[in-house]
């Protein structure tokens, strides 16, 4: 088997760096074998035996029911909502079926109770969407979602058909760069009629999601933005896992989020930490707390980044699994902490995480992307949705540059099985300027690596790829397979164990400008 590249071989790997996107045609509504994962353990998470308060406003004695137009529906609910809110706060009730509605709006001490068997649909045409959501908040008080009922997105309707069939048979060989192009390769990537979100709460504070399952999103399924005090637990989200952009949680400028018992099955990043001014973002973030929780990613299982302009820190990870199931490749990274448009992102603690089939254990990545000079709100998520122009400007070309710092960083107890790639921790260095990822302590980590006969790139240097997007895979086939350091200050490895391919021909760690 051949595991050197020909000449012919090295020059295809040139277009490695090509974005691999369609972009035209019509919706794509197949639903194929393997979208959705064969693991979906519904009743660990989910009761389905909850009580409804005795005394609620239900929807259908508000007009609503399954037989009407969503116009009707959306109405109907509105009304119960607004009602129910100006009349001192409790619970609107969800029972008897799907409704299919357009957006939502939540009001203060508000709870949506959806049943057992019930739930609230998104339509199938995606027009009639405001704030790109199907339930919107804003600025609101005390408000929960809970039943044991669904939010169903339907975000297997707003994509474009992928270039390949999915893929289940795993690579005889260990190649970064096919691994790139046939993930891919399978993508539903954005039609211009995707609406956004399932669930978005805007400046909106104690917010409670408990018992419910968000399915088939097609964009960030529940997108937390500048909201102090949110829980989430026993809380399921069910997508197609190809769908672009189907984030699970993002929360992005938020403090005193926690995320309890969850499982996520999902496209792109399961959980996301975002802090950017481009997302509306205006201050630090911290207070960020995710544990027993189930992530199934096609990318990053737990992420910081990329969107990252103001200071991220406080974060605790733990006791969780990282995987990816039937599909090929697995998740892109376990875990993903990066600093590369401008935040200081610190005091990060991840401990106990059980991981398979994540292709990189863990990627902690400092770079100097500094996309605030390039994008605003409207043009940031172009190719993934559409928005109106806001009509703002990117920010000053020196107001984030070479800000990012990222320190303090703990990661331990970590078991990791079929990994194809090693731990990366990388700094940059640009224009003569030297910024290192500091003091960050790697200990009892369990690595080994999938049976398999692994590629050998032998390059002259490894570019910093400090401009770029952030992404472990963007390192190709790195010359380690254990640990593959650069542009490090205070890296302490206490108990790291590496089994690599039988036979591999790659060091187990190399540390490059590392200094203590």
């Amino acid at each position: 088997m051949k595991t050197k590249r020909t000449i012919i071989d090295k020059i295809r790997t040139l277009l490695f760096g090509k974005d691999l996107r369609v972009t035209a045609g019509e919706p794509y509504t197949e639903v194929r074998k393997g979208d959705y994962s064969s693991y979906y353990p519904l009743e660990k998470y989910i009761s389905f035996n909850q009580t409804i308060p005795e005394i609620c406003y239900n929807i259908r004695a508000f007009g609503a029911d399954t037989a009407k137009s969503e116009a009707e529906n959306t109405k109907a609910i509105q009304t119960a909502i607004d009602e129910c809110s100006d009349n001192g706060g409790g619970t609107v009730l969800i029972e008897g079926g799907c409704y299919v509605t357009t957006t939502l709006f939540l009001k203060s001490d508000v709870t949506l109770f959806i049943e057992k068997n019930s739930s609230i649909s998104a339509n199938t045409s995606s027009k009639g969407y405001s704030h790109n959501a199907l339930i919107y908040a804003l600025d609101c008080d005390n408000i929960t979602i809970t039943g044991g009922g669904k939010l169903i997105g339907n975000g297997t309707l707003f994509g474009l058909k992928p270039i390949k069939d999915n893929m289940f048979t795993p690579s005889p060989v260990i190649d970064v760069i096919q691994m790139r192009q046939d993930y891919r390769a399978q993508l539903r990537f954005a039609h211009k009629s995707k609406y956004g979100s399932i669930l978005l709460t805007e400046k909106c504070r104690n917010v409670k999601i408990h018992n419910i399952i968000f399915e088939d999103s097609p964009w960030w399924t529940y997108k937390i933005l500048l909201c102090d005090g949110v829980k989430i637990t026993d809380t399921v989200i069910w997508n197609n896992r190809n769908v672009a952009n189907s984030d699970g949680f993002d929360i992005a400028g938020s403090n005193d989020i926690e995320i309890d018992h969850c499982f996520i099955s999902t496209a792109d990043d399961g959980i996301v930490l975002k802090n950017a001014i481009w997302c509306g973002c205006e201050k630090e973030m911290h207070g960020i707390t995710v544990k027993n929780c189930e992530v199934i990613s096609r990318t990053n299982c737990f992420k910081i980044g990329t969107e990252t302009t103001y200071d991220i820190y406080d974060i605790t990870v733990e006791n969780c699994s990282f995987l990816m199931t039937d599909l090929y490749p697995g998740a892109v990274s376990g875990i993903s902490v990066e600093a590369c448009d401008g935040a200081r992102v610190h005091d990060v603690t991840v401990n106990n995480i059980r991981m398979d089939r994540c292709t990189c254990p863990l990627f902690i990545r400092l770079g100097n992307r500094n996309r605030a000079a390039e994008v605003t709100a409207s043009t940031a998520n172009k190719t993934e949705i559409v928005k109106e122009d806001d009509n703002s400007e990117p920010a000053d070309k020196y107001t984030f540059y070479g800000k990012s710092e990222l320190y303090n960083i703990t990661v331990e107890n970590v078991t990791a099985r079929n990994v194809e790639l090693p731990v990366i921790v990388a700094g940059y260095r640009q224009k003569g300027l030297t910024k290192r990822c500091e003091n960050i302590t790697l200990r009892n980590f369990d690595i080994s690596y999938r049976d398999a006969v692994e590629i050998i790139d032998k390059r002259v240097f490894i570019p910093e790829y400090a401009k770029v997007y952030p992404e472990c895979w963007r390192f190709r086939n790195l010359p380690a397979y254990g640990l593959w350091a650069r542009h490090c200050k205070s890296l302490k490895l206490e108990s790291f164990k590496c089994k690599g391919v039988d036979g591999s021909r790659r060091k187990e760690k190399i540390m490059i400008d590392c200094i203590d």
